[in-house]
């Protein structure tokens, strides 16, 4: 028996091996265990057994599933009643986070005996309800779809789900933190080798949304979630392109200290915008706090920011760092670095720090820095100031 179970294998592998890259239903060339035409086959018979409620929604759905490329790559209907152990856990300016589990989980685990995707399920999840989203436009539902690109640098959604009150929610993987929060529960100890890993994660995300054309348009802590390993620190940006109010409106909105000064002028967003935004993130990893915090987030910070007021630059921060920076937040668009350029630098810190075993200038500099920051610790040099009553980390209307 044994022996016929080990050339039943045999006999298997040899058929996989031949068959390589090619569908076993339709014999036809496809990604690894992924048939495009195949899958949507498979999601198109369901089509007529679920609903969102909203023909909008229903179409955003079937188009990531119709275009989907990979297992990862399209968003499910979830039925509310699928979820589970639901827990608050905050509350921003259009939306409200809950914590729960999907009791069936994602459709994400290869079955290698019945060749096919199985569910993995129950999982944790975050739940983002958008708030007062009981009637949403075909205009928010394109912005859904147009801004659905994949990335191994972009928190991972799973698909949609409508709650009791009838607004609808995105469900996307849990992550423990956003960044305000993996700060102060870091205590705002970061070292530097973190700090330029997840600055690397995040402008390779930022470079793939400009790629695409698009901008983000909220770049700030509470939109970069961490995904805390053994081994690395990394990043996930949420929230791409759907940030503000499921209704249309002229009212601008962000949060104050990661905005750029011509959208404090009311000029159009644009990419590099969203430069200055990490320009402002890589001051808050290497000075360990929110920007501003120990003042109020209103008219007059927003005059001074406009007029060139940037946060103090931390001593000891090594000087590539500082200059790539300065750059990044500058008040003329025109010297702000590409997205693209940011990824390359980060990319050649990143192998002077941790892969190349001869020194250079630029781990040199990196090397001083860690050693300062720890002596700091050591003699108590380290000090977080308290958060003002009036600085706001959720998005604010931008009417000053």
């Amino acid at each position: 028996m044994s022996f016929l179970i080990n050339e039943e294998s045999m006999l298997r592998c040899e058929l996989k091996k031949k068959n390589y890259g090619l569908c076993f239903t339709c014999q036809k060339q496809n990604k690894i265990n992924w048939c495009k035409n195949c899958e949507y086959s498979t999601f198109e018979k369901f089509f007529s057994r679920w609903s969102s409620g909203n023909i909008y929604i229903d179409f955003v759905i079937q188009e990531t599933q119709r275009n989907a490329s990979e297992s990862t790559d399209y968003l499910e209907w979830i039925p509310f009643g699928q979820l589970d152990l639901i827990e608050f856990c905050g509350k921003g300016t259009f939306s409200t986070v809950y914590s729960g589990f999907w009791l069936e989980g994602p459709r994400w685990v290869w079955d290698e005996e019945g060749d096919e995707w199985s569910r993995n399920g129950p999982i944790k999840i975050a739940i983002k309800r958008i708030d007062y989203s009981q009637n949403i436009t075909k205009e928010y539902a394109d912005k859904i779809l147009k801004y659905r690109i994949q990335s191994g640098s972009f928190a991972d959604c799973f698909g949609m789900t409508r709650d009791d009150t009838g607004c609808y929610a995105f469900i996307m993987k849990y992550y423990e933190h956003n960044l305000y929060q993996y700060l102060d529960e870091a205590k705002g100890i970061l070292c530097w080798r973190d700090i330029i890993d997840m600055l690397w994660g995040i402008s390779e995300g930022l470079e793939k949304i400009h790629k695409e054309g698009f901008y983000h348009g909220n770049l700030h802590g509470g939109n970069l979630l961490i995904e805390n390993e053994p081994e690395s620190v990394d990043v996930r940006i949420a929230d791409i392109g759907i940030h503000g109010s499921v209704n249309q409106t002229t009212t601008r909105y962000g949060v104050l200290p990661f905005v750029a000064p011509e959208i404090l002028k009311d000029l159009p967003y644009t990419q590099e915008s969203d430069i200055y935004s990490f320009g402002i993130i890589m001051w808050t990893l290497s000075s360990g706090i929110k920007p501003f915090c120990d003042r109020a987030h209103d008219k007059i910070l927003a005059t001074e920011i406009f007029n060139g007021l940037r946060p103090t630059i931390i001593e000891g921060t090594p000087q590539v760092y500082q200059d790539l920076m300065i750059r990044c937040w500058s008040s003329d668009q025109k010297v702000r670095p590409k997205a693209a350029e940011i990824y390359e630098i980060l990319c050649k810190w990143v192998t002077a720090i941790c892969d190349d075993p001869d020194p250079s200038e630029i781990s040199n500099q990196f090397d001083e820095a860690e050693e300062k920051k720890f002596a700091d610790l050591e003699n108590n040099k380290f000090i977080i100031p308290p958060v003002h009553n009036q600085a706001k980390y959720i998005s604010q209307a931008l009417i000053f």
